[in-house]
C-alpha cells in the first residue's frame, strides 16, 4: 500500500490537466499494467494527469473499470495506429491499510 502523496501546493493555480507523468506501457497485459498504474498513482500529487500509452487493445476495457473503481476520471481517449493514449486525472490515493478492490479479483459470494 502506499503512503499519501504529496499535496500540490496551497499557492498553486487551480486545476491543472496537464499530463505529469506518462507511462509507456507496450504490449504489456492489463495486469502488469495495473501494477503501474498503482505505483504511480501512490508517488503523484493529489489530482495529477498522468498518461497511459498501451499497444494492448484489451487494456481499454479493463481501464475504464480501473477507472471506476478508484474514482479517477478518463479525460481522455486516443487511438493511433495500434498504439492508444489515455489521459487520466487520479484521485486521492485510498488511506494506507484501506482494502482496495482489484479489477484482477472477483467478488466472493456466501
Amino acid at each position: 500500500m502506499c503512503t499519501a502523496p504529496p499535496d500540490a501546493s496551497s499557492d498553486a493555480p487551480g486545476p491543472n490537466d496537464s499530463v505529469l507523468t506518462v507511462v509507456d506501457a507496450g504490449g504489456e497485459p492489463w495486469a502488469r499494467i495495473l501494477g503501474l498504474l498503482e505505483r504511480r498513482w501512490c508517488e503523484l500529487p493529489v489530482g495529477s494527469v498522468l498518461e497511459l500509452h498501451s499497444a494492448n487493445p484489451q487494456v481499454r476495457s479493463s481501464l475504464h473499470g480501473w477507472c471506476r473503481l478508484t474514482g479517477s476520471t478518463l479525460l481522455t481517449e486516443k487511438e493511433t495506429g495500434d498504439l492508444s493514449a489515455y489521459r487520466i486525472k487520479l484521485p486521492p490515493p485510498p488511506a494506507p491499510g484501506t482494502p482496495t478492490p482489484s479489477t484482477l479479483q472477483k467478488p466472493e459470494f456466501p
